[in-house]
């Protein structure tokens, strides 16, 4: 499966044209040929150096029978001895090296001699190599800078099978860095001055845009109106009286479920709610009828009440913890418990308390849920609407092509793409108003993604189009030495200029059908985008040219098939190209185009889906939608204004995700290897069904116990207790009822968050907006002397902006509480009617619920915190063993699968299913990155320079493998179980090399250990295959053909054409089956051979980015020296 076609230059494609002749012209038989050719000086690669060849060998030793390694003697290339001359002497340097010593050292591992010492070739001839031209140029200059040369790579057909262990080998890393590291950002100090006024202008002119924006407008415009409906209301005097003292809770129940959400929403936040608030009160009452039931009871009251917060609320706070979906049940049942045993408790219970709180409150919910029913009601589709019209906007960005080579762009298709899935799962978790169903919505997404998904792959720089001539930029960095490689050629002019012909000739051909078909496509995604939000009455989102258009897709799909007509039409250029002898663009434009012709396929399916949906909901009535999602992962979800509202929405999903990552990695992870000499007896499996002891239920009991619900039940648990004991002690009752200390419970309760615990910016952001909510409730009463009024205009000023904070900014829980603190002090202000001083009820409450605020942050800080650059640092190193776990896979099943296997369609989608999980992750750890400013460090400014490279590099990586993966379905090399055998120790050391690599770097980062300075060397690992590939190329080898029932001498990188398509076939019973999907064709497609060359190209980038994900984690970890070594 392995390829030798890797990338070529263009020098290296004019000698292979040049020498093909004389290739082909020699005789077959001959296991080398030789010829011989005039290289420049100092000019060698590790492939230029080749040993020469006689007869095969006839001598096999035989191993020790003490010795448990099988040795064997390859009889594909003998080796002779090689007149060998030291480089020093005839004054020649190694490529890109000023200065190398005479010998080199590779350490190598796995009963391999260390170290092996061996001189330089003379760089004055050298004898290339038979069959296909292995040569990898951009390997090669990669592996010179390892100062290296081939004759550090051979083995002189001595191969060793180790049972199962890989043969490691180890080089010195150059002084240098391999790559141009970034210019550091500019990190500014928490607590600047400059940072802060940045800032509060980046809210500002947020805040006019929302304003602005229609959507954002109306739901503000909707909790707003709720607000003061209940404001005014609490300003009547009958109602004040009818209602209690604490009349003004219905005002806060209008902020707790405001009616600024999606009609679904709010019907599902008015259930909750009311249940929750009747849980509360019960438990409350419950509470106090036991803590009165007799004299001794009265006499410990405070006990009782305390016994019952602790058993209660530890099963509220892991309940809000654990289950998104009943986040308003729990703060609304812990609201009123407090009410009910912290307010106003003594030996003489006081039953009353369930009506001042419970009819407020009730009222406060119905005035939210009638609000947002008439007044520009959301009926659900504007956050799906969104989230669709930013994908499709995204992938039409994707075809402005060419484009500078930047991640920006495929950074906004990932991101979208993963937005555009979450708000499907929302539009399925929640009741909806619509005329698109849940599953015609689930179609719309998975076609969308597909169409996303191939446009990731689309090359940025578009090379079937002349390249784009860039501005000069200055250089950001410290810039390497240019490395230059000269291969000889004959007549290299006449070669660059017939190479350069070639190429025009091509991308003539190429370039006006490719960009037919570009602007085809970018048409049906501007008509799918109109079409859709014209369904779902969300226009606004559109531009004012296309708010009005209309077009019938099943014309749009037939213009996409003609335009990939005369595109296929055109490809008939490549009549006279044959890969072998192609150059690197002309295989680069050919690729480029088959992905174009693939994407066009995707969008033919998405703009059918839209016209199908267009045509069956264009007359149909709204209809409500009951949520369609599976209950087991339903409860783990809650809607999106209420995600926002609970705060803590980057890490929420930052969590979700990776464990979504590590159980979908759990199925697919392989398990420890025991040889059997070592286990005598192996265990048995585990039968299905089988019933679990008692010891490990209470075993799965414990370790549920230390996951971070119980961590948090017991925070907030512990907090609520201590800053409720004054309401149970009778040296304390006074002052603590008259100043109404229980507000602090129910300001710590509020905002105490599982997962975050917020830093310094919003500590002092919540103590702000609690002072300011103070001072501006005391001035509106102080103002008019209590003049309702007067007071419902300055309620009025002070909602618009905190509600927004509340409800629309990135700070949820520092506008609730300005808004609570706010009617809190205004409400009981005009309670007492000027009995007590306004500036005294301000300073009060004021200061009750900042003690809440403060205790509930330096909880979170002190006890098991979170920290967002130690969750970088982890996650990162999951994401490296993630990856290595999904390099295995790909190759298990992609690449060295058996003869008579493919991969079948469940096999495909379940690995689109990771891959898009793992795209997620790289979008959630990119959030995680950005939390990191905002946290302040006392030993020094935390650098996240080397992390973004990490996760850039990684990024990468993971797209190769994706490439790898894709690449793989379209050819496969002949072969039998004896060329497998042949092959098994070099693709063995290849692979391994990579997974081990990937272990230690993520091993390292996990534990913050620093990584050794020698790894093995995937390149050196890499080039011994593509040797081996060489080797049986050239000399052949027989096969046993299943096929054709004769053997027969193939070349190793003789192909069989895949048809991905026809995965199925008819078992003995007439049904079809996935069995096994290959289809083995005489004639060869030239996609194969192109396809063929992309994926080995693929894996030398894999090689090349693996070198750069360890010099990132190195800046990060630190470097382990090994002392004489070094």
């Amino acid at each position: 499966m392995d390829s030798a076609k890797a990338e070529t230059s263009a020098d290296a494609a004019a000698r292979r044209r040049h020498t093909t002749s004389r290739r082909r012209s020699c005789d077959s038989g001959s296991p080398k040929h030789m010829h011989t050719r005039t290289a420049h000086a100092g000019t060698l690669t590790p492939t230029d150096i080749e040993s020469q060849s006689k007869g095969p060998a006839n001598v096999i030793p035989n191993p020790s029978p003490t010795d448990d390694r099988q040795v064997r003697w390859s009889a594909l290339e003998p080796q002779v001895p090689k007149p060998l001359i030291d480089q020093s002497k005839s004054g020649q340097s190694s490529p890109g090296s000023a200065w190398t010593p005479s010998y080199t050292k590779v350490y190598r591992g796995s009963f391999a001699a260390t170290p092996i010492s061996r001189s330089r070739l003379a760089s004055g001839q050298a004898t290339p190599r038979g069959g296909s031209l292995v040569a990898s140029i951009p390997l090669d200059q990669f592996m010179s800078r390892l100062q290296l040369e081939a004759d550090d790579l051979e083995d002189y057909g001595v191969e060793e099978l180790r049972d199962g262990f890989f043969d490691a080998s180890f080089y010195k890393m150059p002084r240098k860095e391999l790559a141009t590291a970034k210019q550091k950002r500019k990190i500014r100090s928490p607590f600047s001055l400059q940072k802060f006024v940045q800032l509060q202008k980046d809210g500002i002119k947020r805040f006019i845009w929302s304003i602005k924006h229609p959507k954002r407008r109306s739901a503000l415009m909707r909790a707003v109106t709720g607000y003061m409906l209940a404001y005014v209301l609490c300003l009547v005097p009958a109602v004040r009286k009818w209602l209690g003292p604490y009349h003004f809770i219905m005002i806060i129940a209008t902020i707790v479920n405001h009616a600024g959400r999606s009609i679904g929403s709010q019907i599902e936040g008015t259930i909750t709610t009311i249940i929750g608030a009747g849980i509360g009160i019960g438990a409350g009452l419950l509470a106090l009828w036991i803590s009165t039931v007799s004299g001794p009871a009265r006499d410990s009251y405070g006990a009782f009440l305390a016994v019952c917060l602790l058993i209660t609320l530890p099963m509220l706070a892991w309940a809000r913890a654990r289950f998104a979906r009943v986040f308003q049940l729990c703060i609304c049942a812990g609201f009123a418990l407090f009410f009910m045993v912290c307010e106003r408790v003594g030996p003489t219970p006081s039953y009353r308390k369930a009506w001042e709180f419970g009819i407020p409150w009730v009222l406060g919910v119905a005035i939210a849920q009638i609000t947002n029913i008439l007044l520009l009601p959301n009926p659900g589709n504007v956050q799906i609407a969104r989230a669709l019209h930013k994908a499709l906007d995204a992938a039409i960005g994707g075809l402005e092509l060419p484009r500078p080579s930047t991640a920006r762009q495929r950074e906004k298709m990932s991101k979208e793409t993963v937005e555009m899935s979450i708000a499907v799962r929302d539009f399925r978790s929640e009741i909806t108003l619509s005329k698109i169903s849940p599953e015609d919505m689930t179609d719309l997404r998975n076609n969308l993604q597909a169409v996303i998904r191939d446009f990731l792959r689309l090359e940025c720089i578009a090379p079937v189009f002349e390249p784009p001539k860039e501005e000069q930029q200055p250089r950001r960095g410290k810039p390497l030495k240019e490395t230059k490689i000269h291969i000889g050629v004959d007549s290299g002019d006449e070669s660059e200029d017939d190479e350069k012909v070639e190429i025009d000739r091509i991308r003539a051909a190429l370039a006006g059908p490719s960009r037919e078909m570009i602007n085809i496509m970018k048409e049906a995604l501007e008509a799918c985008d109109t079409l859709l939000m014209q369904i779902l009455h969300q226009t606004s989102f559109l531009p004012p040219g296309r708010k009005k258009n209309t077009w019938d897709c099943e014309v749009l799909a037939d213009r996409i098939l003609g335009a990939r007509d005369k595109l296929e039409e055109a490809h008939m250029v490549w009549a006279g190209v044959h890969p072998a002898d192609a150059s690197y663009t002309v295989i680069q434009i050919f690729l480029f185009t088959s992905t174009l012709l693939q994407a066009s396929d995707q969008v033919t399916k998405l703009v059918r889906s839209t016209g199908s949906i267009f045509k069956k909901r264009r007359g149909a009535n709204w209809r409500f939608y009951l949520p369609d999602y599976p209950l087991e992962k339903l409860v783990y979800r809650s809607n999106p204004q209420v995600r926002h509202d609970r705060g803590g929405t980057t890490t929420a999903f930052y969590f979700r995700t990776m464990k979504d990552i590590a159980l979908l990695m759990s199925r697919i992870a392989g398990k420890a290897w025991v040889p059997d000499s070592d286990l005598t007896t192996k265990p048995s499996p585990q039968k299905q069904g089988e019933k679990k002891t008692l010891r490990f239920r209470i075993w799965e009991v414990l370790h549920e116990l230390q996951g971070f619900e119980a961590r948090f039940a017991l925070k907030n648990t512990m907090t609520i207790c201590l800053l409720a004991i004054p309401a149970w002690l009778t040296r304390s009752q006074s002052w603590w009822n008259e100043w109404e200390g229980w507000w602090c419970t129910v300001a710590a309760w509020h905002l105490m968050q599982p997962r975050v615990g917020g830093n310094l910016n919003d500590l002092a952001a919540r103590l702000v907006t609690v002072a300011l909510g103070a001072f501006w409730g005391a001035l509106s009463f102080f103002a008019g002397n209590g003049n309702p009024y007067v007071m419902a205009v300055f309620a009025l000023l002070f909602a618009i902006p905190f509600l927004y904070r509340y409800m629309l900014s990135s700070h949820p829980r520092s506008g609730f509480i300005g808004c609570l603190t706010f009617t809190v002090v205004s409400m009981t202000c005009k309670n007492y009617e000027g009995l007590i001083p306004p500036h005294r009820i301000a300073y009060t409450r004021g200061t009750a619920i900042i003690v809440g605020v403060l205790a509930s942050v330096f909880i979170n800080w002190f006890l098991w915190p979170f920290v967002a650059r130690h969750e970088l640092r982890k996650s990162l190193a999951n994401m490296l063993i993630n990856l290595s776990i999904v390099y295995r896979t790909v190759v298990a099943k992609y690449i060295y699968h058996d003869l008579d296997y493919m991969p079948s369609p469940q096999d495909i989608i379940d690995s689109q299913i990771r891959e898009a999980k793992l795209r997620e992750g790289f979008v959630r750890i990119r959030e995680l990155l950005k939390m990191t400013e905002h946290e302040p460090r006392l030993r020094e400014r935390f650098d996240p320079t080397p992390y973004e490279h990490l996760i850039d590099s990684s990024e990468k990586f993971f797209d190769h493998i994706i490439d790898v993966r894709q690449a793989s379905l379209y050819f496969r090399i002949s072969g039998d179980r004896d060329m497998a055998q042949m092959m098994l120790s070099c693709r063995r050391d290849a692979v391994a090399t990579i997974l081990m690599n990937l272990w230690v770097l993520g091993g390292g980062l996990r534990s913050k250990t620093p990584i050794p300075k020698y790894l093995p060397s995937a390149a050196i690992a890499r080039r011994r295959l593509l040797q081996r590939i060489e080797d049986m190329d050239s000399e052949g080898y027989y096969e046993k053909s299943l096929y054709e029932g004769k053997r027969r001498r193939l070349r190793f990188t003789e192909l069989e054409q895949l048809d991905p398509e026809s995965l199925s076939v008819d078992g003995p019973d007439g049904k079809s089956g996935v069995k096994d999907g290959k289809v083995r064709q005489k004639g060869i497609d030239k996609w194969a051979h192109f396809y063929q060359y992309a994926y080995s190209s693929i894996l030398n980038e894999i090689v090349r980015e693996l070198e750069q994900l360890q010099i990132y984690t190195k800046a990060i970890t630190g470097e382990l020296s090994i002392g004489k070594f070094d």
